[in-house]
Formats: C-alpha cells, structure tokens, sequence
C-alpha cells in the first residue's frame, strides 16, 4: 500500500504511519529508508508504536550520533547492509547487541531481461557510441567520478567515459569537458532504466570513497563485466582483488589509469574476471539468501 512520506516533516509522516498500522495492524514494520525510520523513532519515543520495529541501513550513515544512539535503542534490531556499515553504525553509537548484517540481495530480473534491439540501438545514439573509441563506464550518482576523469589523461587507448547518474551541466561535465582530444565524457542524467547501458560497457567502474554495499556493482558483474571498484568501505565486502574484480585505492588518479589500461590491454584477464564476478553476484548475494536471513529475523524478534 503506498504511503507518500515528505521530507523534513517528522511528526506528520509518524501520524500517517500511525493511522496506516491503526486501520492495517501488522506484527512488526521493517523501515527501509530515512523518513519511515524518523517516523517510527518519533512514534516509539512517544509511546505511540506498540509492535517492534526494525530498522535497514542501506548507506554508509551520516545521522547525527545522539539521533542514531536514540533510534537503536528503540528500534528492536538494526540491519545493516554490509560489515562496513555496521561497524560505521557502532561508531555512533549502535549496540552491537541490537546490529545485524544483512547484505543486499541482487535482483536478476532487473539484469535478466536482455535489451531489444532498438533499445541498444538507442543507447549506442545517447551515448555517441562509435568504433574508434572502447567504452567503459560508472552508473552512479555523483561519487569521486574526478578521479576518473583526471586518470584519463595517463591513458593512451582512446576511451569513451559514459556517466550515467550525472547531470550534463555539472561540475563533473565541465571537467569532463577538459580530457585529452582522443577520449570522450558523456555525461547522462538519471534514469530508471540502463540495462541496455551495460551491453555497451568493457568495463564497469565504481570510484566512490564510501559506499554501503553497491546494487549496481552487484548488477554489472552479475551481467559478467570486469569491475573496477575503489578499495573502500562496502566494495571489499563484494570484490575479492585480482579474482573477481580489481580494487585500486580510492584518491589515485594514476592508479586508476594503469588498471583500466591494463584490463583494456588484456582481454583474457577482462574475460576472466568478468566471469568470476558472475558467480560472485549471483552465489554469495543472492536475493533468496537475503529474504532468508531476513524472515529468520523477523521470526526472531518476534520469539517464533
């Protein structure tokens, strides 16, 4: 049933929430993003909530410390997406008695479904697709996409750099704007569908500091793309360097330029690791592993 929750409006998505679970009574509710989670502390602090709550933590937290202390102590149990964020949890004050690790699951229907012809052909338009140039990419928000770009300058092979998730007019397009004569940026806005994207990438990139526990890194190798992710925070959790991915140090432009170099210079060892990350994404995160872990929680708390 949806539930429209507004940003910056605490006590009136608690009384929304408060009148659903009054009209539809349930046994426990799993928060699974910020406003739903204010909305339940606000309701548990004021006694108001009267079954046990469950709190996800997808991203890596910025909550202040005091509002985070409050919210796992009343929420019967914290689930966090990855051991990083769980331990960035504890550091603001999360018991570890109350934390639980539950990684995120891959949806394969969303990377199951090949694209049609027309709707790679339509990328292959978007993205100014041409033979002359390989085509490597990173699908995310905003998130240190720089280091890439300024690694372009020490790479010889001509690259087309596709920024799907970044607006064309920012700070990272003027950039972007700026690289070497024989590679491109395109940058791309968001949009909800880039399946067909990933038919058109060698290599998938992830260069972002701090991350929970990537779903688009998780869809691109479960497609069998070599990944190239930032040693950092949620990404160690998924790639194991040199077996199913590569992991280059987050800040190091140079770094950077040498392992896309590298992988683009060697096709076997792309290939390889492509095929390793399939059965990575697909075994060790798989969705029914989530759902599994996730009901035996529920259960728990429940006492069933």
């Amino acid at each position: 049933m949806p539930l429209a929750l507004q940003p910056h409006e605490r006590r009136e998505n608690a009384l929304k929430l408060r009148v659903m679970l009054e009209r539809h009574p349930v046994d426990l509710v799993n928060s699974q993003s910020a406003r739903d989670r204010e909305a339940l502390t606000w309701l548990a602090m004021t006694r108001r909530l009267t079954i046990p709550f469950i709190a996800t933590r997808r991203q890596m937290p910025h909550t202040f410390p005091l509002e985070n202390w409050i919210m796992s102590r009343l929420a019967a149990r914290v689930i966090a997406v990855s051991r990083a964020v769980g331990e960035a949890l504890v550091r603001r004050g999360t018991p570890r008695s109350r934390l639980v690790v539950i990684p995120n699951g891959l949806v394969t229907e969303r990377v199951d479904r090949p694209p049609t012809a027309e709707r790679l052909e339509e990328w292959r338009r978007r993205i100014g697709w041409e033979p002359t140039r390989r085509v490597v990419g990173i699908v995310s928000r905003p998130k240190n996409q720089d280091v890439v770009i300024r690694a372009l300058r020490s790479i010889a092979t001509p690259i087309r750099l596709v920024l799907a998730g970044v607006d064309p007019s920012s700070d990272l397009a003027n950039l972007g704007r700026r690289v070497p004569e024989q590679h491109t940026v395109v940058c791309i806005p968001f949009m909800p569908d880039v399946r067909p994207l990933y038919d058109l990438l060698e290599l998938v990139l992830l260069p972002s500091s701090s991350e929970g526990l990537s779903q688009a890194l998780l869809e691109a190798m479960a497609l069998g793309k070599p990944v190239i992710a930032s040693a950092a925070t949620g990404n160690l959790e998924v790639i194991t360097n040199g077996v199913d991915g590569r992991l280059i140090a987050p800040r190091d432009p140079q770094a950077w330029a040498e392992a896309i170099q590298q992988l683009l210079a060697d096709p076997v060892a792309a290939e390889r690791l492509g095929n390793s990350a399939r059965r990575t994404a697909r075994e060790k995160f798989s969705l029914s592993l989530t759902i599994e872990r996730t009901i035996r929680l529920y259960r728990a708390v429940l006492g069933r």
